[in-house]
């Protein structure tokens, strides 16, 4: 019982990692491509994310009791099982260096305009090293708990907004056709589903009652675009599309100077600390995961994380170009491994 994590624990730590990049970065591309039908988004995002769970399924059933780094090295001679460890390690190192150069950017931005970005950075990390050095189990129990308080924030934000709510800010629909909406569901399936693939790096077997683990993680893949679902909307709603693409943090604005029956204020600070408790289980398992596939110490792997920060993101316009451009293409190499993995364990089951 030492090592394993219960199926609620699993589906938290995937509800973060699907979730912490669309509060941020997510939501404003897509309502930038798709505009007024970025709901219909959310639902092509969905479908495709659904068609992954069974590439996922395949390599997780495959010798359940060992991780995906031991899956690789059963699957590839040496030399390649070596290259598909390192761009997979590569892939996700960048996506960790996104996911916390944006927190750290919001924040310095709404709260902390004087204080360095380096500061921040810095604090948030400390917490990731200090919770990686607990171990695993620890980072799963944290998850639960800070995804339990995340769905209450969220339901108390939603409450707060339901009276701006304003149907005529979401028409028209597929006014330019359905090309953007598509290019629009592409991209909300590669910044936020794919990163279920991390948790490839907990064995099947180690997870308890994992007979059950699929019905799990289609139940928190659908709880978590119902969620995109509800921001994207509310969003629109209350904003309208040209002015919510004026900002870069659109669901953040929404919340603004909205209170409930007069006794909760600043609603949108229940969005930031929902957000800060996402990125942070977010990074903890990358960074774990980057650990246990390179042996790469947790202080040395963010250290060039915070390098790689201040190298490539000089501010948030720049920020804004790079992800646009090469996430997406960050996340197609982690597709276009994982189908690998699929294809060649579909031939070895066949074999044997």
């Amino acid at each position: 019982m030492k090592n394993k994590i219960s199926l609620f624990e699993f589906s938290s730590m995937l509800f973060s990692v699907t979730l912490a990049p669309f509060l941020g970065i997510g939501i404003y591309n897509i309502l930038k491509i798709s505009k007024n039908d970025s709901f219909i988004s959310i639902l092509i995002g969905y479908i495709l994310s659904i068609i992954l769970i069974f590439i996922y399924k395949k390599i997780s059933d495959y010798m359940p009791e060992l991780n995906i780094k031991e899956k690789i090295i059963r699957l590839f001679n040496k030399r390649n099982a070596f290259i598909v460890i390192v761009i997979l390690s590569i892939c996700f190192f960048l996506i960790s260096c996104i996911l916390s150069y944006n927190i750290n950017s919001f924040i310095i931005s709404q709260f902390l305009s004087e204080t360095p970005i380096l500061f921040v950075t810095v604090i948030l990390f400390i917490l990731v090293i200090y919770i990686n050095k607990k171990g695993f189990n620890t980072i799963a129990r944290v998850s639960l708990i800070l995804a339990i308080l995340s769905i209450i924030l969220i339901f108390i934000a939603s409450i707060g907004k339901y009276q701006q709510f304003n149907i005529t800010n979401l028409k028209p629909i597929l006014n330019f056709g359905i090309k953007n909406p598509i290019i629009g569901g592409i991209m909300c399936f590669l910044m936020t589903t794919i990163h279920s693939f991390l948790l490839l790096i907990v064995p099947k077997n180690n997870i308890l009652n994992n007979n059950k683990i699929y019905k799990y993680i289609f139940i928190t893949i659908t709880f978590a675009y119902l969620i995109f679902m509800i921001i994207t909307i509310y969003t629109i709603s209350v904003l309208g599309i040209d002015l919510a693409l004026l900002y870069h943090y659109p669901a953040y604005i929404t919340m603004k100077e909205i209170s409930i029956v007069t006794f909760i204020d600043k609603i949108e600070n229940f969005i930031i600390i929902h957000w800060i408790f996402e990125i942070f289980i977010s990074l903890s398992i990358n960074i774990y995961f980057i650990f246990k596939m390179t042996n790469i110490k947790p202080i040395i792997i963010i250290s060039l994380n915070i390098i790689l920060d201040i190298l490539l993101f000089k501010n948030s316009t720049s920020f804004n170009f790079l992800v646009t451009k090469y996430l997406p293409i960050i996340s197609i190499i982690i597709i276009f491994i994982m189908v690998i993995l699929f294809l060649k364990i579909k031939k070895r089951v066949k074999t044997l």
